[in-house]
């Protein structure tokens, strides 16, 4: 139930309404590429993300190019500690359990600007070490008296489900974030598929 899709992602960095010029901006950002390359489509996936459980990473391609990489391991998931609910919230589960295990976003070399890896270590440099290790947050909410050069743009203070809700609905506005996401469920739909035939 996608709704057809018309603002491009062009748009939205062209309209600075991606990249870092903020910091609402930038949670924007991350949120956008969360949704497209972790596959993370409601406010519930997107609460399982946390400082703790991305990572980055870096692999040695051909002719010793490296090429860094964020990772997200997601949580595990703690279905033994509740017996009771395993029978009677049984499609549940198994939505929890379509996070898919370690998806990676790969930096964009072409364009820093646009990086995934690079913007993501500038959202940890503008947040308190405090929160860095954490496993229980990623989007923080702004610290309200910051300006672009302040040292720190956010608060140690998880933000609010509603606000990422809403972004979250621009976001899946985009064309390229639906092509993508539509793209998964395809390849995801042709592995069930073959394991059927397989069984």
């Amino acid at each position: 139930g996608y709704m057809f899709s018309r603002i491009e992602e062009e748009h939205l960095w062209e309209c600075k309404q991606l990249g870092a010029y903020s910091p609402i901006v930038l949670l924007n950002t991350l949120l956008f590429f969360n949704t497209k390359y972790f596959q993370l489509k409601n406010v519930t996936e997107h609460l399982k993300l946390s400082f703790a459980h991305v990572m980055r990473r870096t692999r040695t391609l051909k002719y010793s190019t490296k090429m860094t990489y964020l990772r997200f391991f997601p949580p595990l998931q703690k279905q033994e500690s509740e017996p009771d609910k395993l029978t009677v919230g049984k499609r549940k589960r198994n939505e929890d359990d379509e996070v898919p295990v370690g998806v990676e976003m790969a930096e964009n070399t072409d364009n820093p600007l646009r990086c995934p890896v690079r913007l993501y270590e500038f959202y940890l440099s503008k947040c308190s070490e405090s929160v860095k290790q954490r496993n229980d947050v990623f989007y923080l909410q702004p610290e309200r008296s910051c300006v672009p050069n302040s040292p720190m743009w956010y608060s140690t203070f998880p933000i609010d489900p509603g606000t990422l809700d809403t972004m979250l609905t621009r976001i899946l506005m985009v064309r390229e974030v639906h092509e993508e996401l539509a793209h998964e469920e395809l390849a995801k739909a042709k592995s069930e598929d073959s394991d059927v035939e397989l069984s």
